[in-house]
């Protein structure tokens, strides 16, 4: 996990959110509601085609492939969430229980807390 330094807002990433890809995005969570898992994979890839840094479109990406137990899958997006928006608490949270599902309990639990932590603002 390590690398990271400093907390805060000074840390997050300010992103512009395009109009077009938002509703994009809609569709591929509306596809992941109705358990469209494969569709809603290809919207979300249209998503970062669009919007390379689109912490949310990898995220959701990452929860769609957990769901489907495509755990390295699921990790390789969280991993590319927490790159465009490094205090994302829910992303560390699922990353962690993705890790802990993987056999990874230790680093799992250290993901699950830093989660806890960003988002009880104790970090």
């Amino acid at each position: 996990m390590g690398g990271e330094t400093g907390s805060g807002i000074e840390n997050r990433i300010i992103h512009v959110i395009d109009p077009h890809v938002e509703i994009i995005l809609r569709q591929a969570n509306e596809l992941k509601l109705r358990q469209e898992y494969e569709k809603a994979i290809t919207i979300y890839d249209q998503v970062l085609e669009l919007d390379p840094r689109n912490a949310r479109g990898f995220h959701s990406k990452g929860n769609v492939f957990d769901i489907l137990g495509r755990y390295e899958e699921a990790i390789v997006c969280y991993e590319s969430a927490l790159e465009c928006d490094p205090l994302n608490a829910e992303t560390w949270y699922n990353k962690g229980v993705t890790l802990t599902k993987m056999g990874s309990s230790q680093e799992g639990n250290e993901c699950i807390h830093r989660g806890i932590s960003i988002a009880t603002g104790a970090e």
